[in-house]
């Protein structure tokens, strides 16, 4: 993570001890941050976009002291309505009251050269940790658009630190109403951490059922990823 850095060297001798430790306390009122990763199989809520290929994906957030945050993310898909990128852009707030942790985010999903394909959905998380517990409840709705009527998917997770390791175990389970119709789909995994590197193996499926490629796209399998933040 870039973070801005304000040298405090020259005022050393000015501001009282004190104050420099409250100053140094303070988090910084921008934060950038980039991530790239390389998937076996690109999948968005249980459904794959790389028809069970590989991926190479990659974004960028900034976030804000006051709560304010934008990003963009990337990733290499099959050939959707004639592109082979999905773009992402999307911004919001983020924030936290007595123990809970919210956010309500505007996404818009862009597919370069692809036709009747773009589309803009709305989200809200939120999130509470208990001990190594972290449970986080999703809605997102996307509202009728000249190319896309209603959907509505919800989900509930649940990521488990494993005590004394540097293992993190997941669990998700989502459903799904309007592009499909009472899709469901669900997740467990294993992430393992060293510095800036997440290692994860997790397995995917859902219920949807199809003898076109999507049917096929939806069906289980074991998801690995290598992710790098810095």
């Amino acid at each position: 993570m870039i973070r801005m850095i304000r040298s405090l060297l020259g005022a050393a001798l000015l501001i009282p001890t004190a104050a420099l430790a409250q100053a140094e306390a303070e988090p910084p009122a921008v934060s950038i941050a980039y991530n790239a990763a390389i998937v076996s199989d690109y999948r968005f809520r249980g459904i794959s976009y790389t028809n069970r290929k590989p991926a190479v994906q990659g974004g960028a957030d900034i976030s804000f002291h006051s709560g304010l945050f934008a990003g963009t993310w990337l990733s290499s898909i099959s050939n959707y309505g004639g592109a082979h990128a999905e773009i992402d852009l999307y911004g919001g707030y983020a924030g936290s009251v007595g123990g809970w942790n919210y956010s309500a985010t505007v996404l818009g999903y862009f597919y370069p050269n692809g036709v009747d394909t773009d589309y803009v959905e709305t989200q809200a998380t939120l999130a509470h940790t208990i001990g190594p517990v972290t449970a986080t409840a999703t809605v997102a709705y996307t509202p009728k658009q000249w190319n896309t009527g209603d959907n509505l998917y919800t989900s509930l997770g649940a990521d488990v630190a494993v005590l004394g390791t540097p293992l993190t175990a997941s669990v998700n389970v989502g459903r799904e109403n309007g592009s499909y119709d009472e899709k469901w789909d669900w997740s467990a995994g294993l992430t393992y951490t060293i510095d800036r590197l997440e290692i994860s193996a997790t397995y995917i499926d859902s219920n949807y059922k199809s003898p076109l490629e999507a049917g096929r796209n939806a069906r289980a399998t074991a998801l690995l990823s290598v992710k790098a933040t810095f």
